[in-house]
């Protein structure tokens, strides 16, 4: 995850993952319509697929939990939605 405005880069684990957003969990300060840009690699893919997103919604963590933080895609073109898909295909979910 790339934090567009401020620079830093950090990886973060993906709890959910939707063509339209994510869901992810991070430490990182993180406020509700930031951008950011998520970079996933996969066996499928040759390349890293990367997508912008805003963040939709952060929660506050509660004590022994982790933060969790709701990304909105901002989808592009075609080509990066079919790709996320196909990754989508891969993990399995029904």
């Amino acid at each position: 995850m790339t934090h567009v405005q401020a620079g830093w880069q950090h990886q973060a684990p993906v709890e959910n993952l939707g063509l339209g957003g994510a869901r992810i969990v991070t430490d990182d300060k993180l406020a509700i319509g930031d951008a950011v840009t998520l970079s996933f690699t996969a066996p499928t893919l040759w390349d890293p697929l990367v997508l912008r997103a805003r963040v939709a919604w952060a929660a506050q963590p509660t004590p022994g939990t982790p933060r969790r933080v709701g990304l909105a895609f901002e989808h592009k073109n075609a080509d990066a939605v079919f790709a996320l898909y196909e990754l989508i295909a891969t993990l399995g979910y029904e």
